[in-house]
């Protein structure tokens, strides 16, 4: 059993590691190395006293980091955001003074499905293998692995809990008829000031009457800091955008509520709803019901300046198996059954000598191909369970494995088979949350297969090298129709391998042109430094450090919103601590960058460079340049940290 650590819940700063990031990030990108430089005065001043930023200054404002990521499926890309750091402090100290009123308004509504409810106060050291936990936040019936989230969640983690669940097989019992909508652009259409309508006509929590008017402001006010002083919209990514969301949207369901009682409608009876973040669930019998309901919400969404979108409006008559449970039972079938290939007995334990892997993956593709057309699925509402199905069972047959005394060529030829799957489902489905699970299994192949014979280890590097490798040339060959962020962590994948295993510097070269070419966002930050991991301190690869270095000049001598712009800040002082680019050039910089940078007053800033070149050029920020189980200990990290769907 893993140990259960107390959370330390006077430590405020754990706020950076739960609640302040989108989970579609580089493999390499975590605040847990931020949270320790942040954890110490000296650092604290070096960051404050070379930007020229005043990290207790109420009154400024800070530029997200926005960057594209695909939703898959052919839909428009999502526009998601990284905070300033500086903001990022300034959450952790709206968490640390308000955080039983998140509480509190956050359960109002017994129509929501996700929502906060209480602290975190434990976690578990170390993760259980075979464990039954599933992906998401912090759940009320559940103890993840590692405190994923500063609140407990109810009631689910993941929608899809929710159409397995008793409660809505309950409600099918009752109504025949299901109508799904959501709020058109939810996040970018929130006006902040609207959270002081949600709260300020209900009675605050008796714990802490004399914070009454406050909350709401300081909440509005945070959200506008994060975001450029705009009050139109939040940032879409952080928990804490969907906290902000989930108090408004918990008072339009109230609102709601009482809007279908005056026209005598009873909720439970007439109808019943349920909301899971800004989508809307709506059971009824009656047409008048229905039309009723969607007047209603319509009015009370408006009172918020919101909208539903029409184009996204879906109805089901029971049974409510919707196409994706059907591809899911029947996805469930054919890997149930490519896995029972594996083995001569019902008893998993003999396993079958395979001689052909690749007529077996062209066979397994092909079912799992036809599982999903018989219902008019896309890969990739399916590809996150076609992973969590293949990695419980991969896990399984590697545990068997380490049994077997000699590895025999048909044991390989298995992992191969697997391989082949993982790479041909990802490619159906580049999105970082796939490319995460890709990542992780491949990881786990290599630390379990490192006592197995030099010659079986080669095949599975160059069968791993060679789908990377085929996925980057596809990216470049058809770079107008992919997004290139998506990619990068393919290319962190690689460093997994032997040092044998390289993409020639000038496929690299020409890789990192496209990216630049093709990118819609500020993701130069993200690109810099997956390329600069990559080149280390790789001989051949001299000439792309050179460009790099170059392009950082150019980016950081250029630009005109400087330290106040997240990816700016976050650039630069990562960019300091490189140890891959000469010492003298990142000192040489930072005078440069010295000579035009102001004060929150509009004078220049001034500091001694070599005191601040002591402590900036020497420890890392946000990317572990010096740690070499960056990859392996980021791996396990994400493992716990999850994105909502």
């Amino acid at each position: 059993m893993p140990d259960i650590v107390k959370v330390d819940t006077r430590d405020k700063l754990r706020t950076l590691i739960t609640d302040v990031l989108p989970y579609e990030l580089p493999l390499w990108f975590s605040n847990f190395t931020m949270y320790q430089r942040f954890s110490t005065k000296e650092h604290i001043n070096a960051y404050e006293t070379v930007s020229g930023i005043e990290f207790k200054n109420q009154a400024g404002f800070y530029i997200p980091l926005d960057y594209l990521v695909s939703r898959g499926g052919g839909k428009t890309p999502r526009t998601i955001s990284i905070m300033h750091p500086v903001a990022q402090l300034k959450v952790c100290d709206f968490y640390d003074q308000y955080d039983d009123l998140i509480e509190y308004y956050c359960t109002k509504s017994e129509y929501s499905l996700r929502y906060p409810y209480r602290k975190t106060t434990k976690f578990y050291g170390k993760s259980q293998r075979g464990s039954k936990l599933a992906d998401g936040v912090e759940s009320s019936e559940e103890e993840r692995i590692v405190a994923s989230s500063y609140f407990k969640y109810k009631k689910y983690p993941f929608l899809y809990r929710f159409f397995e669940s008793y409660e809505y097989h309950k409600l099918e019992k009752q109504f025949h008829s299901m109508l799904q909508v959501d709020v058109s652009k939810c996040f970018p259409s929130i006006y902040t000031h609207s959270i002081g309508w949600a709260v300020k006509n209900k009675r605050l929590a008796k714990a802490r009457p004399s914070a009454y008017g406050d909350f709401d402001g300081q909440f509005d006010s945070l959200m506008q800091i994060t975001n450029y002083r705009e009050t139109n919209g939040i940032i879409i990514g952080p928990e804490i955008s969907r906290i902000f969301a989930e108090i408004i949207l918990q008072k339009i369901d109230l609102n709601l509520v009482d809007k279908m009682s005056a026209l005598e409608y009873q909720v439970s009876k007439d109808y019943d709803f349920r909301r899971y973040v800004d989508d809307y669930f709506i059971f009824f019998r009656s047409e008048n019901v229905k039309s009723a309901f969607i007047k209603s919400l319509e009015s009370c969404l408006l009172e918020y300046k919101l909208y539903l979108n029409e184009a996204k409006t879906t109805i089901a008559s029971r049974p409510f198996a919707t196409g994706i449970s059907l591809a899911k039972n029947s996805l469930s079938h054919a890997v149930g059954e490519y896995y029972k290939s594996q083995y001569k007995d019902a008893d998993f334990e003999s396993i079958v000598k395979l001689n052909n892997p690749s007529y077996k993956a062209n066979k397994t593709i092909a079912e799992i191909k036809m599982a999903l057309a018989n219902h008019s699925v896309e890969y990739n509402s399916v590809s996150n369970y076609l992973f969590s199905a293949i990695a419980k069972r991969l896990s399984s047959y590697l545990s068997k494995i380490e049994e077997v005394e000699m590895k025999e060529e048909f044991h390989l030829n298995w992992i191969l088979v697997d391989l082949d799957v993982l790479f041909f489902v990802h490619a159906m489905d580049i999105r970082i949350r796939p490319t995460d699970r890709l990542a992780r299994l491949i990881h786990d192949i290599l630390e379990r297969t490192l006592g197995w014979p030099e010659s079986h280890k080669e095949i599975i590097h160059k069968k791993i090298f060679d789908h990377v490798k085929q996925a980057i040339n596809i990216f470049i060959n058809h770079v107008n129709d992919m997004i290139g962020l998506e990619t990068l962590n393919l290319l962190i994948i690689l460093t997994m391998l032997p040092l044998k295993y390289q993409i020639p510097e000038a496929k690299l070269k020409e890789y990192f042109g496209s990216l630049a070419k093709s990118s819609e966002t500020n993701d130069f930050y993200f690109r810099w430094v997956t390329f600069m991991l990559y080149a280390g301190k790789k001989p051949e690869c001299q000439q792309l450090r050179g460009e790099l270095i170059e392009a950082a000049n150019n980016y950081l001598l250029n630009n005109d919103d400087m330290f106040i712009d997240s990816e700016y800040f976050m650039f630069y002082f990562d960019y300091l601590a490189c140890p891959y680019i000469d010492e003298a050039v990142r000192k040489g910089m930072m005078e440069k960058v010295k000579e035009i940078t102001l004060d929150n007053k509009r004078k220049l800033v001034q500091f001694n460079v070599d005191k601040q070149c002591r402590i900036l050029l020497n420890k890392d920020f946000i990317v572990s340049w010096r740690d070499p189980s960056y990859l392996k200990n980021s791996l396990e990290k994400k493992e716990y940290i999850f994105s909502y769907s």
